[in-house]
């Protein structure tokens, strides 16, 4: 299969999951919706504002609006996207005064120069390139914009990351294993991303600055063993800080 046809695939295949799953179900990923991921979150938007202003806002990929959620009391105005249309209907209620759109997130439906802050939180990995997001991204971002990306596989954690996450997504949502697992398309086919390639890219297509942190993600539903590794890699990291030993990674890139 070419790289185009995987790449509609792949699109195809998250389609039709997040158009499947309640929102109650996705709310249960513990490792996104805890209060320490809260708390860390609110203080990269506040860093964003910092840097850009409190004008305008984009989430890309919001699923359920967990960063719009934060951001819709810090900036003046809200929008985000998602390639679920059903998901995007389920949450309107909760966000009255932001703007939603159903779109793909290689071609947002936005003119140049719109938003002070774009998000992609626990996007890269249903993407098979970032190129074409990232573009977009500073296309519709203003001078000094800010674009922060979080949560997404580790590709210097590769040789343990299909273990911990296949212990985190045993006994999933209930679709065929096919069609998440293509959804879920880093995360199980590639051995996860390389967050030094993308701040090249960044680079590349004119982000002036690039900050590249990494993390050691907390999931409190993955049980003894699951949270036994976490708490091995946690020692680890303390004796050697190296890359490898941390699950995500996130960006923050200033235009």
């Amino acid at each position: 299969m070419d790289k185009h046809s995987l790449s509609s695939e792949i699109k195809k295949a998250n389609r039709e999951v997040y158009n499947s799953i309640s929102p109650e179900k996705y709310n249960l990923n513990e490792s996104i919706f805890n209060e320490d991921r809260r708390k860390a979150c609110e203080l990269m938007l506040l860093k964003a504002i910092g840097t850009s202003g409190d004008g305008r806002y984009l989430d890309i990929g919001t699923g359920t609006g967990n960063l719009l959620r934060l951001a819709c009391n810090k900036f003046k105005f809200c929008a985000a996207c998602d390639i679920s249309e059903n998901l995007l209907a389920k949450i309107a209620n909760d966000f009255p005064s932001a703007s939603l759109a159903a779109s793909d997130a290689e071609s947002l439906p936005f003119p140049d120069s719109t938003f002070n802050c774009v998000s992609c939180y626990a996007l890269l990995h249903h993407l098979l390139d970032h190129e074409k997001l990232f573009r977009e991204c500073h296309r519709i971002l203003g001078k000094d914009g800010t674009l922060y990306t979080d949560h997404d596989p580790n590709y210097y954690f590769n040789r343990f990351y299909h273990v911990y996450y296949k212990i985190r997504f045993s006994g999933r949502h209930g679709f065929s294993s096919s069609t998440e697992d293509l959804a879920e398309y880093h995360n199980v086919y590639s051995p996860g991303i390389d967050p030094e390639k993308l701040r090249k890219l960044l680079l590349e297509i004119g982000f002036k600055k690039v900050e590249v942190t990494y993390r050691i993600t907390d999931n409190r539903n993955m049980g003894f063993f699951g949270n036994l590794i976490l708490g091995i890699l946690r020692i680890a990291v303390k004796i050697l800080p190296l890359k490898s030993f941390h699950t995500h990674f996130a960006i923050f890139a200033v235009k």
